[in-house]
């Protein structure tokens, strides 16, 4: 059957119609490809790349006004507008267009009598990036069509411009999610929500992670943490593997974990000295990570590093006042700051405890200046644990006298218990003291017998907290100075209890009454010796 003439021309005129728009189309894709490569070349911003690409746009659809819509290398949205002309501002509301686009690729409408709007959607690896409009003259559907078509070519070119802003906005998004997640008060609950949101954006086949504080030598402050599907250790295992880990050991490790091919951050502090906080090691499901993944992983280690550090300054200033438990339960607590740590008037039981004669002590035996303090240095750690081990909190050292308070910072014992507690940690600190006679680092002390302690031990209300610049936990009262007053009144080995002790702890025994009488305080003070069992 043949074809009738005028339908073959029809054909041929539609075909020619269709190649010429073809031809614009590679013709606008090269202007753009090669305006492009030049802009990447010289390394552009987004702002003067769009400026040497919109003309282009603009010349071939006879666009007198081209806005593009899109996020800027600082990951703010921006609208960039090219206009013919001295009349830049837009007959559109921009708003209006995105929210047109948001369920559809391409939008269409008039503009007045004489111009046309045509808008897209400039979607980056299926991500809704921005708007792109142009206001053209008033036409036929087929004029409007080929417009579109070019505007579309336009567009996917400026989309691969646009990928590298996309891809680092996406990353930027990622980041701060992780970094809200970890401004969690509770750094366990945080650190939850910022593996979760990793693991969303991260396919990862399994997360081992072990920190400690810098200077915890003895993993008090160790933590291990494992998601997915490595091998789980068991309680003795996990302690084990966490110190090799942190050491460097890892060869041994990964094979009890079940992991072969991994990513490691290791999380560094410290700007003159290298010192490892701790390490991450992450497996992938598809054996590696891609450039993406890997940066990620990077600024998620970066932002466990600063909250690691962040904890770790929290410990170690809850540590100099707290023992180890007490430390953990407060970081456990939301607002333990405020809930535990403010000063409040409370009863609580108060220790000072003094080295006998140590005077005589320093000049006459101990001698050197390093060895009195090495010798003060051995004293008063083990004074301390002492205090911590009966659930006391270490005040402060005045000289050689050691001060501990029982009852915060959660106040949940009675006054019995606060009593008994400080009375055993004053008869540890004397059984301490006493056995420092003939220590293998003081031979000095091998016959002196009359190494000592003299301690006071109080029940009082004391307004306690934290206090000053540097957020001391400390208390005061006059119930703190009469303390201060009784140890002062004390002999070598001597405990002496003030009445308020006496009266809460009735199953120890006592010695009779003795007062002292002492200045700027009308009543004499009322104590006992504590007798020995």
């Amino acid at each position: 059957m043949l074809t009738e003439p005028s339908s073959l021309a029809a054909r041929i005129r539609e075909l020619e119609a269709k190649v010429v728009r073809l031809e614009e189309r590679w013709s606008l894709n090269d202007e753009v490809d090669n305006l492009a490569e030049v802009a990447l070349r010289d390394r552009l911003p987004l702002d003067h790349t769009l400026r040497v690409l919109m003309p282009a746009l603009a010349r071939v659809v006879s666009a007198r006004l081209v806005l593009i819509r899109t996020f800027d290398e600082t990951l703010a949205l921006h609208d960039f507008i090219h206009a013919e002309g001295e009349d830049a501002t837009p007959p559109f509301d921009a708003d209006d267009i995105a929210s047109a686009l948001r369920d559809t690729d391409t939008h269409e409408r008039p503009v007045g009598l004489t111009e046309r709007l045509l808008a897209r959607r400039i979607d980056v690896a299926g991500e809704h990036f921005g708007t792109a409009v142009i206001v053209i003259p008033e036409g036929d559907a087929e004029a409007h069509a080929r417009a579109a078509e070019l505007l579309h070519t336009w567009c996917e070119e400026v989309d691969n411009l646009l990928a590298s802003i996309a891809i680092a906005r996406q990353k930027a998004i990622i980041t701060q999610a992780i970094s809200d997640a970890l401004k969690d008060p509770v750094l366990d609950r945080g650190l939850d929500l910022a593996i979760e949101i990793l693991q969303t954006n991260v396919p990862f086949e399994s997360l081992t992670l072990v920190f400690r504080y810098e200077g915890d030598q003895l993993g008090d402050t160790l933590r291990f943490k494992q998601v997915g599907k490595a091998k789980a250790p068991s309680e003795d295992e996990e302690r084990m593997m966490a110190f090799r880990l942190l050491n460097g050991e890892e060869t041994d490790v990964r094979e009890l974990l079940g992991v072969l091919r991994y990513r490691e951050e290791i999380l560094i502090t410290g700007a003159r000295s290298s010192r490892v906080l701790g390490r991450l090691i992450v497996s992938a499901h598809r054996g590696e990570f891609n450039t993406f993944d890997r940066d990620l992983l990077q600024r998620f280690s970066d932002s466990l590093r600063q909250r690691i550090v962040d904890f770790n300054r929290e410990w170690q200033s809850l540590k100099t006042s707290f023992n180890k438990k007490t430390a953990e339960r407060l970081l456990r607590e939301e607002g333990y700051i405020a809930k535990y740590l403010t000063p409040r008037e409370r009863v609580c039981a108060v220790l000072f405890a003094d080295i006998a004669g140590f005077t005589r002590l320093s000049e006459q035996v101990l001698v050197r200046p390093e060895a009195i303090g090495k010798f003060v240095d051995l004293w008063s750690g083990a004074a301390v644990e002492a205090i911590w081990d009966t659930g006391g909190v270490f005040d402060k050292m005045v000289g050689d006298c050691v001060i501990g308070i029982w009852g915060p910072p959660f106040f949940e014992q009675s006054l019995e218990e606060l009593s008994l507690a400080a009375v055993r940690a004053a008869e540890r600190i004397r059984e301490h003291t006493r056995a420092l006679v003939g220590h293998p680092d003081f031979p000095e002390l091998e016959n002196f017998e009359d190494l000592d302690v003299a301690t006071g031990v109080n029940l009082c209300p004391l307004f306690v907290g934290t206090f000053g610049p540097d957020r001391d936990f400390t208390g005061f009262s006059s119930g703190m100075n009469n303390t201060a007053r009784l140890q002062g009144h004390a002999k070598g080995g001597e405990i002496l209890c003030m009445q308020s002790i006496i009266d809460a702890a009735t199953s120890l025994r006592f010695g009779e009454e003795r007062t002292a009488m002492v200045k700027n305080v009308a009543e004499p003070l009322r104590f006992r010796v504590l007798k020995n069992e």
